[in-house]
């Protein structure tokens, strides 16, 4: 059974019991510490082991979480940082954010799914990096023998070529390491953030209307809300899949299925983030069957929708275009008509040894990240991607995917006849 130790700061008694509550029967042994004090707080994470901190922030009384947020930083506290929020509010995400949370989302003991699996991820990430550090103490022991061997073999030519080439595979396998966990990190502190986007959308639209919605209309909101936050429970266990793909533990399941009913799921959620942005989020084509995974194609889809709402003004149009190419393949086109990019930055953009770093229309905060995972999860189900873009003029994000058997089908039927 996995366990965490938890240091819950600020909140009551019903707090307390509601993430008690939370795991009761999930597989995971929690040990929940809880300090309504700020002092106490930074206190117990300086001093004691954890592997993650919970804050509830109150939004009369943000102070509090700030004060917990900003101590942790500044005392050199390196474990994540979770702020749940009684509303939620960009203005005080952001503020949390630059504080040092990790995350920041609205919470009123509800969202018992998404606490769960950051817990769950926290536990394997501090299980990772235990591994790695150990891994990398080993590795750093060995260089050093490897030098001491080299000082007392300066006499010998043969045993000194070969701790030489000792030397040099130990560097290599711990720079490999360490680029690993870095990617690693660096996607998964990305890759949390963004699925919120659309959660957050609707949850807005209803805290805007509130006073002029019928109590069915307010019905439909709830279940489309309840909607978006399972789509976000599932793009968390796809990111889980997706770091295990890393280390090649998942292989690619792909079936037939039709394009358009994933590109229509991507529409449903983030509709209505792009219509808050005043944009227009549309189709062109016919979209055709494929033969892939529809998990990742999920995943592809989206990160480039809303990386396109990102990057585009308001009054600017986001199109998903379907086609085909000559040598039989299924085409998206991700077009949008937003600040676009030099040619030379859209080279790197699939370059992970390349820092490419851009803020959106909005101030939103961006790394590329989304779009190394776009690559690689197109280039396993047997496609390409690519983009082209100007400045000023807006960027199309293509990719290709093979054709589902059933289109297959239905275009030999069609030479047959």
């Amino acid at each position: 059974m996995d366990s965490a130790r938890i240091l819950l700061a600020g909140g009551g008694a019903e707090t307390e019991n509601a993430l008690r509550a939370a795991f009761e029967g999930d597989g995971i042994d929690i040990d929940l510490v809880h300090a309504s004090d700020a002092d106490d707080a930074l206190t117990a994470l300086v001093s004691q082991k954890f592997q993650m901190c919970i804050v509830r922030a109150i939004s009369d009384k943000p102070q509090f979480a700030l004060l917990v947020c900003e101590g942790a930083k500044e005392a050199g506290v390196r474990i994540p940082i979770i702020v749940l929020m009684d509303i939620a509010s960009r203005t005080f995400e952001k503020e949390f954010l630059d504080a040092g949370a990790l995350a920041a989302m609205p919470w009123d003991g509800s969202q018992d799914a998404m606490l769960r699996n950051f817990v769950r991820l926290t536990v394997i990430l501090r299980q990772s990096e235990e591994n790695l550090r150990k891994t990398n103490d080993r590795l750093v022991q060995e260089m050093l023998t490897i030098q001491d061997e080299r000082e007392r073999a300066e006499s010998m030519s043969v045993q000194y070529v070969e701790l030489a080439e000792n030397y040099a595979i130990a560097k290599e396998a711990l720079e490999k390491l360490n680029q690993e966990k870095n990617k690693f990190f660096s996607i998964i502190a990305h890759d949390l953030r963004s699925p919120f986007t659309s959660l957050l959308g609707f949850t807005a639209l209803l805290e805007q209307r509130a006073e002029q919605l019928t109590p069915e209309k307010v019905k439909d909101y709830a279940v489309t809300i309840n909607d978006s936050a399972t789509r976000v429970f599932k793009l968390l266990e796809n990111l889980l899949e997706w770091s295990r793909l890393q280390m090649d533990r998942v292989e690619v399941e792909p079936r037939d299925f039709p394009l358009g009913d994933i590109a229509g799921k991507t529409i449903d959620v983030l509709g209505p983030v792009a219509e808050q942005k005043g944009l227009v989020l549309q189709e062109e084509g016919t979209a055709s069957h494929v033969f892939a995974d529809p998990h990742m194609v999920d995943a592809v889809i989206r990160n480039l929708v809303n990386n396109a709402i990102k990057f585009t003004p308001s009054g600017g149009t986001i199109t998903i275009r379907y086609s085909s190419t000559p040598d039989k393949a299924a085409r998206v086109d991700i077009i949008d008509t937003g600040v676009g990019m030099e040619p030379a930055t859209a080279e790197k953009i699939f370059n992970l040894s390349e820092n490419v770093t851009t803020q959106g229309t909005n101030g939103e905060k961006g790394t590329g990240l989304g779009l190394l995972l776009c690559k690689e999860l197109v280039e396993r189900n047997g496609g390409t991607i690519s983009i082209a873009s100007a400045p000023g003029e807006g960027s199309t994000f293509s990719f290709t995917l093979p054709l589902g058997p059933s289109q297959d089908v239905a275009a030999k039927k069609a030479v047959n006849i």
